[in-house]
């Protein structure tokens, strides 16, 4: 156990509870709840599951860990709502630079760089860029010409005794600027949707690599052959829903799930409105994206009945099909991530 990552809720592990509110002390305890147990705990015998503030805090709790816990919750947990945070230790938002047209509003993992100009703009957090590394302490920024991903260049800056730099007025602004030589770097912020248990604001995060891993443990292949009314209602029932594709790492996944199907193709959470002539996700998911299988464009007229599939080979594209037809299909978690 040496950081963090996300796991279904209903996972029964040992867990740290914080010894008094505020506290850098922590107490494990070598019982298996699942998670919401495990807090109800926590707050009738001590305050809360633990709250992580900085890599001192990390340390403590790895001082606490015997060789035989492999996982334990904290409190960290998946809000509905995205916010911004700073990586370092002063998590407040209380000076913004963002260039015109930025933030982008979607509800999805970004990160934040500084223009030639000194503006801000969102950024997909995997994109290779150089980065300034900041120190609370002595005021002193450090620029990195070395092209790295957000998550890689916050290790950087961390190995170092620092983190990736937090702006906090007009004046940092102009240095971090003049300290990267005008040329585009990531800095400290970044956007998600967790928050602590007992409502501390510390956006401090130790995410083992390819965490937090949103889409693996909620989407689950069902191999049994049913009709899309059967399969939507099984979803609903053993899970919360058939699963829906808004963007392009949902249908990454969702591809990936196909692929291990034994029927030809595979349902999803799609369905035609004759009435209106449009489709529509049936737990009314938004989203742009698009991946239909030539000659099955979403601009075409249908007839009643017909839902959409994925394609078990090939491409994994969306195709249109009879609701009478009995195929495999993916369910998902909602949990809080997908609201």
């Amino acid at each position: 156990l040496a950081v963090a990552l996300s796991v279904p809720l209903a996972l029964l592990l040992n867990w740290f509870c914080s010894i008094t509110l505020g506290s850098v002390d922590f107490h494990l305890v070598n019982l298996q709840k699942n998670y919401s147990e495990a807090k109800t705990y926590c707050r009738e015998m001590h305050t809360d599951l633990a709250t992580v503030h900085n890599s001192t805090d990390m340390k403590n709790l790895l001082t606490s860990v015997s060789n035989a816990t492999v996982r334990a919750w904290i409190g960290l947990e998946a809000g509905d709502v995205w916010m911004w945070h700073w990586s370092g230790p002063d998590p407040k938002l209380d000076f913004l630079s963002w260039r015109r047209g930025e933030p982008l509003n979607s509800s999805q993992d970004a990160c934040a760089a500084m223009d030639e100009g000194g503006g801000w703009f969102e950024s997909d957090c995997g994109a290779q860029r150089s980065f300034v590394c900041g120190n609370s302490e002595t005021g002193g920024d450090v620029f990195v010409a070395e092209t790295k991903s957000w998550r890689d260049a916050q290790d950087h800056c961390r190995d170092i005794l620092s983190d990736l730099v937090g702006i906090h007025s007009e004046e940092k602004n102009e240095a971090v600027l003049n300290v990267s030589g005008s040329r585009s770097v990531w800095i400290g912020l970044f956007r998600d949707p967790w928050k602590w248990s007992d409502g501390s604001a510390s956006s401090f995060r130790y995410w083992k690599p390819r965490q937090p891993n949103h889409l693996r443990d909620y989407l689950i292949l069902v191999q049994e052959n049913m009709t899309w009314l059967e399969a939507l209602s099984y979803c609903r029932r053993h899970h919360d829903d058939l699963v829906q594709i808004t963007n392009k790492d949902v249908q990454e996944k969702v591809a990936e799930l196909a692929q291990n199907a034994t029927s030809p193709h595979v349902w999803i959470g799609l369905r035609y409105a004759c009435s209106f002539g449009f489709w529509f996700w049936t737990s009314s998911a938004t989203g742009c994206y698009l991946n239909w299988a030539p000659g099955q464009e979403s601009e075409g007229k249908y007839d009643c009945g017909v839902t959409g599939a994925v394609e078990a080979t090939r491409g994994q594209q969306w195709v249109s099909l009879s609701e009478t037809a009995t195929l495999n299909f993916i369910c998902m978690f909602l949990f809080n991530y997908f609201h």
